[in-house]
């Protein structure tokens, strides 16, 4: 079979589909992936065959401005209240139409026309698109391909499409108003198909995400264990020595390396400077001030979360996709730092709840809740025992490669 990969044009999001990618691959499937052509060779890294689509945009650099104007840290930014109790119409009707035009970013005419014409051409039975990236649902809706929303996040986008829908009913004044069909159907019906919600929700979702942290899915949800996906990258040979003392990840992900506005490092730094532990940092030396970093802090640089989590007693993030399901695949306790955006509130949340984890909100966080934070993660056995069947519950979770033949199967049921 022939099967579609459509992918956010941001790496982060690149590397939690690629696990799959392979997975179709080594199961002797044709694999393509396609983004905005300026993603051709981070694709191409990875091993996958790229397909260019649409045009460039800038999605990073444009995160990066937002976050520096404080953008993230906003109740308009904060999806994590999804559910109808959490929010109103008003706040709701919002979020979905600056949602929207993000969503059109992303998927706009051009990359959704040149989708549907290589769809025509290499006629994939299967499309698995980024949760983000609506291209990939327009386009199997239009050709009548298969079509799966890939889930790597705390669900607030399905469950506010259902709050939404929900709050909508409440009066009669609402029932035209919807920002987001009212996009989809313009574009579908450009090429003389009728909306469906599936284009919102995928005629199911491959889910990532753990079910004891994951929000009620309104679709079918399909899970799949998340895979850690680095790029190319080198194993430090310290990596794989057992410490001497508990070892303390500080991490700010792939995405926002070096930026202070997202994870406040110095102060972090400077709350653990007398702890009793290792502090690994994967900082480089010109992102921060030597000659400040403490004594039991080391900064090591990128170095691929995978193979150093299993030394770990814990690790402090920023609550981004990669850093904290790597984390919790390998049953390590997480302080997590999140800002308001997205599901970061609804997964931080999950995780205390679980007891595998602690949070303080970022911009609030003070050198002591951090330190309190970090020594009880270590001391407590509360939370190491949390992380552990937390752990549990994914690797007992369908791996990709197990997954591969029920995904194909739903293919077919859907033809």
């Amino acid at each position: 079979m022939r099967v579609l990969f459509v992918v956010l044009s941001e790496n982060s999001h690149l590397y939690v589909q690629a696990p799959l990618a392979w997975a179709m691959t080594t199961a002797g499937h044709e694999v393509r992936v396609a983004s905005n052509p300026g993603m051709g060779q981070a694709i191409s890294r990875t091993g996958l065959t790229a397909v260019g689509v649409g045009e460039d945009h800038d999605l990073h650099e444009t995160v990066r401005r937002f976050q520096r104007t404080g953008g993230f840290d906003t109740e308009m930014s904060n999806w994590s209240r999804a559910l109808p109790h959490q929010t109103d119409w008003d706040e709701t009707l919002s979020k979905w139409d600056a949602m929207r035009m993000a969503l059109e970013i992303y998927s706009g005419d051009g990359f959704v026309a040149d989708l549907i014409e290589f769809c025509r051409d290499w006629r994939p039975d299967l499309i698995v698109w980024d949760q983000l990236t609506l291209g990939g649902a327009i386009a199997g809706h239009v050709l009548g391909i298969p079509h799966t929303r890939l889930v790597w996040s705390v669900d607030v986008y399905d469950t506010m499409r259902s709050t939404f829908l929900t709050l909508r009913k409440e009066s009669p004044d609402r029932a035209d108003i919807d920002p987001l069909r009212d996009w989809l159907e313009r574009v579908v019906g450009g090429y003389g198909c009728d909306y469906h919600e599936e284009l919102v929700t995928g005629q199911w979702s491959t889910d990532v995400v753990p079910a004891s942290l994951q929000l009620p899915l309104a679709s079918h949800r399909e899970p799949v264990r998340f895979t850690p996906f680095h790029g190319p990258s080198i194993a430090p040979s310290w990596t794989a020595r057992p410490p001497e003392r508990p070892r303390v990840l500080l991490t700010t992900g792939l995405s926002y390396r070096g930026d202070a506005l997202y994870l406040p490092v110095q102060n972090i730094m400077d709350a653990l400077g007398d702890l009793d532990a290792e502090i690994i940092a994967t900082l480089d030396p010109n992102e921060v001030d030597e000659s400040k970093v403490p004594p039991n802090t080391r900064l090591v640089g990128f170095v691929p979360l995978n193979t150093v989590m299993p030394g770990c007693s814990a690790i402090i993030n920023h609550v981004g996709t990669g850093s904290r399901m790597t984390a919790a695949l390998h049953g390590v306790p997480q302080y997590m730092l999140p800002n308001k955006d997205s599901d970061l509130f609804a997964f931080a949340e999950a995780m205390e709840n679980v007891k595998a984890g602690l949070y303080t909100h970022s911009t609030t966080a003070t050198a002591e809740q951090i330190r309190d934070g970090v020594s009880r993660l270590l001391t407590e056995p509360v939370f190491a025992d949390g992380a552990r069947r937390l752990q549990q519950e994914i690797q007992d979770t369908p791996s990709a490669g197990d997954a591969v033949p029920t995904l194909l199967r739903l293919a077919e049921q859907h033809r």
